[in-house]
């Protein structure tokens, strides 16, 4: 189903069994000049809700979910079974692997890695700029400076609803990043941190299911 208010460019392949719900744009294009772009291509499945705005040059894979109001820019991939949160903003050339989840009110710089399975809470920053509003910032792609990284984001790791993630951090794999953490240090893999600037607390392995639905250390079992 694909709702009549809904823009979809010439430049878009959509897969089938798509639902496009009012006022999406599809393929929107980043040039103001006219420039040509790269085509849109997003595969089976896929369920785009009110709002949502996907630029050109990105590549999605199959059942992309979005809630209200979602933007995503250019040059993008995303793998399968990936869901976007309302009102969460992915910037450019980012990679996103297959299984993530990143809800609502998010923000996702350029140049960020989230790897598969990772799940991202509502309200996380994640920033990649060392020294805003440092000029190198706006350098051409092909001459980026090193100072401009995101983090990269290890599979399966968890970050809490509003924890901040500054430039170029590493979040390791099954790790844990608390609510409202401030993340400025590598996460190490399977631990918790939380705080501001975040330390380590624990591993998470060690976690503790409080409605008991889970023994100690199995937790995250359902994720493996």
């Amino acid at each position: 189903m694909i709702s009549r208010t809904a823009r979809i460019g010439r430049n878009v392949h959509l897969g089938k069994d798509a639902t496009v719900e009012d006022f999406v744009v599809l393929g929107k294009s980043s040039f103001a000049n006219g420039q040509k772009t790269k085509p849109l291509k997003i595969g089976i499945g896929a369920y785009l809700r009110s709002g949502t705005i996907i630029y050109a040059g990105t590549v999605i894979g199959n059942h992309f979910v979005t809630g209200d109001y979602a933007k995503i820019r250019e040059n993008n991939r995303i793998g399968n079974q990936v869901s976007v949160g309302s009102n969460t903003i992915i910037e450019r050339d980012s990679i996103i692997g297959n299984d993530v989840s990143i809800h609502s009110n998010c923000f996702i710089p350029e140049y960020t890695t989230i790897e598969e399975s990772a799940w991202i809470g509502p309200c996380v920053v994640i920033t990649n700029v060392l020294h805003p509003p440092c000029p190198y910032f706006k350098k051409d792609l092909e001459e980026r400076p090193l100072c401009l990284k995101g983090p990269t984001v290890k599979r399966k790791a968890v970050i809490g609803a509003g924890a901040i993630i500054l430039p170029g951090r590493v979040i390791g794999e099954s790790s844990l990043v608390g609510a409202g953490a401030l993340v400025s240090r590598d996460v190490p893999a399977e631990s918790i941190v939380t705080g501001s600037p975040a330390r380590v607390v624990g591993k998470t392995k060690d976690l503790e299911c409080l409605p008991g639905y889970y023994a100690p250390g199995e937790i995250y079992s359902w994720r493996r």
